[in-house]
């Protein structure tokens, strides 16, 4: 099943806000030199607003950023809780899920639309993930 990723009302701002100074270049001054710096940028803000989310299925947890993605195994998921973490991250809101994993030495932020439905998703698949009491009370 496919969670898109929420998006922070900030997060919506920001990113039209760089996509259309993107083009101002263009709109500004015909400088259409410019668009193959400009163009470029724009299009993958594009694909990463339009494109972030995670696919759950029966083995793997699947997170799409862009053209960019990622695999994890729900098997070697072993913990999940409520995070604010503001570090670079497949996620486009502050409203976030840590998860921590064998396979990865570092921690993956994700922030799927529909939490409750995501969490029952992988604790179905993994019965052994500790789920945080912050985060089941949360959402």
């Amino acid at each position: 099943m496919y969670f898109p990723s929420q998006k922070d009302i900030w997060v919506i701002i920001i990113n039209w806000i760089v996509i259309f100074a993107c083009f101002t270049p263009l709109i500004i001054k015909r400088d259409y030199e410019a668009l193959f710096f400009t163009l470029p940028l724009a299009l993958f803000l594009l694909l990463c607003f339009f494109k972030t989310g995670y696919m759950v299925d029966e083995k793997m947890l699947i997170i799409h950023n862009g053209p960019l993605k990622k695999k994890v195994s729900i098997k070697d998921i072993q913990k999940m809780k409520r995070t604010k973490n503001p570090l670079a991250s497949p996620a486009l809101s502050l409203d976030r899920i840590e998860i921590t994993s064998h396979s990865h030495s570092s921690i993956l932020l994700v922030s799927p639309k529909n939490t409750r439905e995501f969490i029952s998703l992988l604790k179905e698949a993994n019965p052994d993930i500790k789920v945080d009491k912050n985060l089941t009370e949360s959402f």
